[in-house]
């Protein structure tokens, strides 16, 4: 399996999650309804707080609680405030990352209850945990994680439907919405395809390059970065767009990529046409996702179907940009890092001494399970 393979993957393991969503969520959201919580307090580093950096906002609106997004690194500096009433959630979906792993202890030696979640019940974060759950990722053994990111997104939003204080009708719309949305993920995928081969130059140029995305997808924006910095190994940027437009634009010459994603749920005018527009004066290496129906036929731009709730944005774009950078680095044999990575990567360790082992054990699973 390659990378580009887990992206195309992805919708199937959405569509088994979803059919089994009682039995993935029923243990955190139990937990969660036992105690009167005033607040929600994630914790996750890298990919996995890109995903929660996608539900922060949905989250929030569903349970009409705050919900704070913190790095363990913050946590084990400055703590989490108002513990007692916070409902804490751990994310690591190897579990086997170091810093996650010092954040548990910290949180067991303070007395702090905290939830985990991960895609590796037998990793090193189990030892450390007081609940740990299995999020739904499946058997991924890329490093370079895309379907659970995916997975992630949708455990949190279905986990918001569920402790939510909508009624039994309004949470049966919002699953029949989810649900539209993982069925459309095959054709999104093809449509992408159609844009890479459209873009095929433009994408193969090593440019440095921004990702621009509001609410979910600013969290998709920095995944985006993410990506093209971890596989096609190009310097990556991310911004909300009026953010990236208060200065950040003020560097881009033609051998600059952009990447906008459209706040799609149109409920009125958006400013990203408009950039769109402008920035081709800048450089021929712009490109835009978006559902609006008001541009101009340009191959630069992947139209999306209308999407029916801004909760669901980053199923209309974040499966893009993974395949955009899975298949492009698969195209430009660009996995390797530079030789002198390799005598830095073995001094600073990141994953737990037995990782590797880990990965293999997944891997072999993973052939188990999909013997033809």
């Amino acid at each position: 399996m390659r990378m580009q393979d887990y992206v195309k993957y992805s919708s199937e393991k959405l569509g088994e999650n979803f059919q089994k969503r009682d039995e993935l969520i029923s243990g955190v959201a139990n937990l969660f309804l036992k105690k009167k919580y005033l607040s929600i307090a994630l914790i996750a580093s890298g990919s996995s707080y890109n995903a929660l950096s996608m539900i922060q906002d949905s989250l929030q609106e569903m349970t009409k609680k705050p919900v704070y997004l913190h790095t363990p690194e913050y946590v084990m500096q400055f703590g989490i405030a108002a513990q007692e009433s916070t409902f804490i959630i751990v994310v690591s979906q190897s579990g086997s990352s170091t810093n996650i792993i010092n954040c548990l202890q910290y949180l067991q030696k303070n007395d702090i209850f905290a939830v985990s979640l991960t895609g590796n019940l037998d990793s090193q974060m189990s030892k450390y945990s007081q609940e740990i759950f299995d999020y739904g990722p499946g058997n991924e053994y890329v490093d370079y994680v895309t379907v659970g990111v995916q997975t992630l997104v949708e455990f949190f939003l279905l986990l918001g439907c569920e402790i939510s204080i909508l009624d039994s009708q309004q949470k049966e719309d919002f699953y029949k919405q989810l649900q539209q949305t993982i069925s459309y993920q095959k054709e999104l995928m093809a449509e992408t395809e159609k844009f890479i081969q459209n873009n095929y130059f433009a994408l193969s140029m090593k440019n440095p390059t921004f990702f621009c995305g509001n609410g979910p997808n600013y969290g998709v924006a920095r995944e985006g970065a993410l990506k093209f910095q971890e596989t096609l190994k190009r310097p990556a940027m991310y911004y909300e767009l009026e953010e990236f437009l208060h200065g950040p634009d003020m560097q881009l010459t033609p051998n600059h990529t952009v990447f906008l994603i459209d706040d799609m749920p149109v409920s009125g005018k958006t400013r990203f046409p408009e950039v769109f527009e402008a920035l081709k004066e800048i450089t021929p290496n712009v490109f835009f996702i978006t559902s609006s129906n008001h541009l101009e036929k340009d191959q630069r731009i992947l139209k999306t179907q209308a999407v029916n709730n801004w909760f669901f944005e980053p199923y209309y774009s974040l499966p893009v940009v993974q395949l955009v950078a899975a298949k492009m680095t698969d195209e430009l044999q660009a996995w390797a890092t530079h030789p002198y990575f390799d005598k830095f990567d073995q001094k600073i360790a990141i994953k737990t001494d037995d990782y590797d082992e880990e990965i293999k054990n997944i891997k072999q699973k993973w052939d188990s399970d999909h013997k033809s």
